[in-house]
């Protein structure tokens, strides 16, 4: 079944995403049909209690389309029908970090490097802007694939940060309290529902990169209260960092992994970083 509004049309078939309030279909302009766009399709009756957070996701989504940033993804178009809110935005071709981390199991560091300078940059970018992710996660990073070949060196794939669906605003100096995202990936201080700011998203990053090099958590647990319990008890926490991880890697993942947010490196520090070690192993 094909579904029109406002210039853009989708096939109900052509599913590529999907969550608690929402489906994310691969469309394309009725006009030209050769350019896809992620049409991220809300049915009314299902946000009927949820109209503030998904007033909150545009408002954060048109800030960040604003800045015309390659590591975010962009929002296209906002329209609403009488049975839909439909958000027109970017299509990545490359998947998400997810599916390319359950193909490969783990990353060379040159590629952990590639992809972890865009995230921070993303991420210094909307900390900029006042606003914490709060769900960073292999499933919302993007993959962007500009060469179109089936199988493209990592070094080519263009990383994007999406769904801000648990973003939001924070003003300076101003802290939050709320628990969302995902535990495997929260900071201490979320999960244990204290009070937090953008520096959870950095530790979230340490987590994704930890992954990325040895294809499991840096702390896990079998549910979200035993990994509560397990950050509550333990105030020195140390990841398992496996030997063959080089020297400057490993004082990045320490640096991001610090269990108070006061001690982890800035965003631009952790940018600057990742650029210095991607351009070492490359030369």
């Amino acid at each position: 079944m094909t579904e029109r509004f406002d210039g853009f049309e989708y096939s109900t078939k052509d599913v590529i995403g999907h969550g608690a309030f929402a489906i994310v279909y691969k469309g394309k302009y009725s006009d030209r049909p050769d350019i896809p766009v992620a049409i991220k399709a809300i049915a009314k009756k299902n946000i009927a209690k949820s109209k503030n957070l998904l007033t909150k996701e545009i408002k954060i989504l048109k800030t960040l389309s604003s800045l015309q940033h390659t590591n975010l993804v962009a929002l296209l178009k906002c329209t609403e029908t009488p049975t839909h809110v439909y958000l027109v935005m970017e299509f990545c071709n490359g998947g998400d970090l997810a599916d390319y981390l359950s193909q490969k199991t783990t990353l060379q560091e040159d590629t952990i490097h590639h992809f972890v300078v865009q995230i921070a940059r993303a991420l210094e970018a909307i900390n900029k802007e006042g606003i914490v992710h709060r769900d960073l996660k292999p499933q919302n990073i993007l993959l962007c694939n500009p060469t179109r070949q089936s199988n493209p060196p990592a070094s080519e794939l263009i990383i994007k940060l999406a769904d801000f669906g648990f973003a939001r605003f924070l003003s300076e100096g101003v802290m939050a309290a709320t628990l969302c995202g995902s535990p495997m990936y929260m900071a201490p201080e979320v999960i244990m529902s204290l009070q937090y700011d953008a520096k959870a998203d950095l530790w979230s990053i340490g987590t994704i990169l930890f992954q990325c090099l040895t294809g499991k958590a840096p702390f896990q647990a079998q549910n979200p209260p035993q990994l509560k319990a397990y950050y509550e008890k333990n105030r020195d926490l140390k990841p398992n960092i496996p030997d063959y991880c080089s020297a400057p890697l490993r004082d990045l993942l320490l640096r991001l992994l610090k269990r108070n947010a006061k001690d982890r490196i800035t965003f631009g520090e952790c940018g600057d970083c990742c650029m210095l070690l991607y351009s070492l192993l490359r030369q």
